[in-house]
């Protein structure tokens, strides 16, 4: 468990072929957290998952459904920014379930999926999606956790990079922390991004979890009106959606961050005279 706080896991059943079919998983990770595991190597952090099926599946295609799952979980949160080297994301299938076996067809060029198999990933999905929420949700000294929206970038790739300028800026997760709906520093942070921004037409807007009405504190380069008081009721919440506009596309990324606090700084900066507090 290392500096875990709490236990990470989940199991869920659903049907294949009428078959029940189970997926569960348990993690482990609260700082030293940004993974971006890729099959052929990458950055790396430590983060540890272990999710197990009895489902009947082909192995390519298993390993084919856990990469299209921890693109959109493992690899989408970030506590600090930093990275390790020993990310792992392991699954394993014993075929216990006696559901038909998934596996791609072959009609001549042509390869199709099995019909299930749509059902098989979206319940993957949701095991590593939630898994992932929970290291963040337990990373050192958290007391936000922040659902990061970027939209009209012009491409995923910036704007992936936009939403990890912001959530790993410690200007902005420090902001967080005292509930400040700090506008400013988040168009700072996207000033220093990869993405191609037009400060005169980003919009940045706050929203309680989930919830489709937006408070925009800046819009089309400009404050708007709102109440600070409305927007700090949000960014003081210990959960809310961040939303980023640039209108300069169609690229989007979520990503999912927590604010940084005096207890991350008190537990990772160590004590010279007490060793057992330092290295880790």
């Amino acid at each position: 468990m290392t500096t875990d706080t709490r236990r990470k896991e989940i199991a869920i059943e659903l049907k294949i072929d009428n078959r029940g079919v189970r997926i569960g998983g348990i993690c482990k990770g609260a700082g030293m957290i940004q993974p971006g595991m890729t099959r052929s190597g990458g950055r790396h952090a430590t983060t540890l998952a272990f999710i197990t099926s009895d489902a009947a599946i082909d192995s390519r295609l298993l390993k084919c459904a856990l990469e299209i799952a921890v693109s959109q979980s493992f690899n989408r949160i970030t506590v600090d920014g930093d990275m390790s080297t020993n990310d792992s994301v392991i699954m394993l299938a014993n075929g216990l379930a006696g559901n038909r076996r998934l596996a791609p067809r072959r009609s001549g060029i042509r390869v199709s999926l099995h019909r299930d198999f749509g059902i098989f990933q979206a319940a993957l999905n949701h095991v590593c999606l939630e898994l992932a929420k929970m290291i963040v949700r337990d990373g050192e000294g958290t007391t936000r956790f922040i659902t990061l929206h970027v939209h009209g970038a012009r491409n995923a790739r910036e704007a992936e990079s936009a939403a990890r300028s912001i959530a790993n800026s410690s200007l902005v997760r420090t902001s967080w922390c005292g509930g400040d709906p700090n506008w400013g520093r988040i168009l700072c942070a996207l000033g220093y991004s990869s993405a191609h921004v037009d400060e005169k037409i980003v919009d940045v807007g706050y929203a309680n979890l989930a919830s489709r009405k937006i408070i925009f504190a800046f819009q089309r380069g400009r404050p708007t009106n709102a109440a600070l008081n409305a927007l700090a009721q949000i960014a003081s919440a210990p959960e809310f959606d961040l939303h980023v506009d640039l209108h300069c596309g169609h690229g989007k990324f979520v990503l999912y961050a927590s604010d940084l606090t005096e207890d991350y700084v008190t537990f990772n900066k160590g004590d010279m005279n007490d060793p057992s507090s330092l290295g880790g």
